[in-house]
């Protein structure tokens, strides 16, 4: 089975305007979008669209589709052209091979790996999940990166791999999107990873010209999906996605303490829109 877990730390810097800094340790899954099924029938605590204590479910992924404000529209739609009707019943495999068909790709994508957080007794936050997609021949092509805030917004971004050989893999993007008060959106967003194996690595860096806001760093040791591997992660990291989401207002208070500059959402959503489609009519 490709499938797998990740035991994981994550590292969280930030070093302007007001230091802070945290490490936690979590775990995620690498999951074959193939798979699914076989995983649902092969660990009785892993559900697939079903409710379990631990669950994947397609609606969970792609909700930038749903979106219906114009804001919301023309933010999520920078770097991904899509028809929302094309992907209507379909699941998150199928999902990703419409979007790569619709940004006119010059292969076809085979094989669809997603690193993410499940549903824990029915709730998730995930504040980003990996796509890492292969062609028939199984060569590495491209990343898709699906990021949410806590405002249920959601915006992909993803590289395209020039050559799957790399041990490392980088890409600089304006941001463009609201993912925190505390930071602006219009930095840059800048990715090194690599492709998972026996351990995997993720680093984003946010930019504000050449200097570095913010850094946050990924990075896991692989551990076989089974039976006592999915309950020894439950219990190692029990409700782990209310705690992800727990965390994240912790640290935005200590942020909101020490006075960091606050900006806020509506006003930011308005303003990218504006970047956007001027960059559009242009």
């Amino acid at each position: 089975m490709n499938s797998c877990l990740y035991i994981s730390k994550l590292f969280h810097e930030r070093l302007e305007p007001r230091k802070n800094s945290f490490k936690y340790s979590i775990y995620m899954v690498y999951l074959d979008l193939d798979e699914l099924e076989d995983l649902q029938k092969n660990n009785y605590i892993f559900g697939y669209n079903s409710k379990n204590v631990l669950s994947f479910y397609d609606e969970d992924h792609f909700k930038f589709l749903e979106k219906t404000e114009a804001s919301a529209k023309i933010i999520a739609g920078e770097n991904v052209t899509y028809s929302p009707q094309k992907y209507v019943g379909k699941n998150t495999k199928e999902r990703i091979k419409i979007l790569a068909e619709e940004l006119k790709f010059d292969f076809e994508i085979e094989k669809v790996f997603i690193l993410t957080n499940l549903r824990n007794f029915g709730y998730v936050f995930n504040p980003v999940s990996f796509y890492y997609c292969f062609d028939k021949n199984g060569k590495f092509r491209v990343m898709f990166s699906e990021v949410n805030n806590t405002f249920h917004d959601q915006k992909m971004y993803y590289v395209l791999i020039d050559d799957d050989k790399k041990k490392t893999f980088t890409s600089r993007q304006k941001k463009n999107y609201y993912i925190s008060p505390f930071i602006s959106y219009d930095n840059d967003l800048e990715w090194r990873f690599s492709l998972p194996g026996e351990s995997f690595m993720m680093a984003i860096n946010s930019l504000q010209g050449e200097k570095i806001d913010l850094k946050t760093v990924l990075i896991g040791r692989r551990k076989e999906i089974t039976n006592g591997g999915l309950l020894r992660v439950q219990l190692r990291y029990p409700l782990m996605t209310v705690r992800i989401i727990v965390l994240i207002h912790y640290q935005a208070a200590k942020l909101y303490f020490k006075k960091v500059k606050f900006f806020r959402k509506a006003q930011s959503d308005e303003a990218i829109a504006k970047i956007i489609s001027d960059k559009d009519i242009k």
